[in-house]
Formats: C-alpha cells, structure tokens, sequence
C-alpha cells in the first residue's frame, strides 16, 4: 500500500469507527455513529444538524434588542421557508384532485341516473296493487 491511499482506522468503542483517507475523499464521521442506538431514540442520524447550538443565537443583548443572525443561520432559515411554500402548494395540489375526483364521481352518477330516469316508460296497463 502505497502513503497516497493508506487509511488509518480508529476504534474507539465497539460501534463507533473514525476512518481518516490520506489524500482521498474521505466520508464524514457521522456515519460511522451507531445509528441503530440513534434510531431507537428517534434522534437525527447526524447530530451537527440539529439542536441548540445550530438553531438559538451565539448570546443575547440584555436589552433585548435582536441578534444578528449566525454563520449560514438565515440561508437556513430561508430554505425552510422554501420547504413550507413548496409543502403548502403540494398539499393544496392534493386537495384540488381529491375534490375534483369526488365531484367528477358525482358527476358520473347524476349522468347515469339522468339517462336511466330518460329511458322510454312501458306502454299499457299499470298493474293493480291490491291494498
């Protein structure tokens, strides 16, 4: 093995492995998390995500006067925004074809009933009902 593509691989718990590439694309830590003990958990598989320290400001003023926003904090903040105006259309989208679907089903019956109530009358005697 050449110095360009050795690896170096550090065991520090039994599920928990860091790979280091020299001089290659390397993936990033995370993934080697035990991802099974974070699923159990319901927690994010990469924990630098979320949480306070991406989400709450770096500190505060006492006066209460608002921060500015952090490091890539409002290019976060606008793509959730894009993600909830996109789920908003779809959601509608969905609604307009479910209610056209239920009014065209609808529409489909009255037309068969309109032509089933058209259709020609027997000719003749109407029976006699005893009562």
């Amino acid at each position: 093995m050449s110095l360009s593509t050795a690896k170096t691989i550090l065991r520090t718990s039994y599920s928990t492995h860091f790979i280091v590439a020299i001089n290659k694309f390397h993936t990033s830590f995370p993934i080697y998390l035990d991802q099974r003990w974070r699923a159990a958990r319901n927690l994010t598989k990469n924990p630098n995500t979320t949480g306070p320290l991406v989400t709450l400001s770096d500190y505060s003023f006492k006066d209460n006067k608002p921060v500015p926003y952090a490091s890539r904090q409002l290019k976060r903040i606008q793509k959730h925004q894009e993600y909830m105006r996109k789920i908003i259309k779809l959601v509608g989208e969905i609604d307009f074809a479910v209610e056209r679907h239920s009014r065209l089903l609808k529409e489909k019956e009255e037309q068969e009933q309109k032509i089933l109530d058209s259709q020609l009358k027997p000719k003749g005697v109407l029976p006699i009902i005893n009562e």
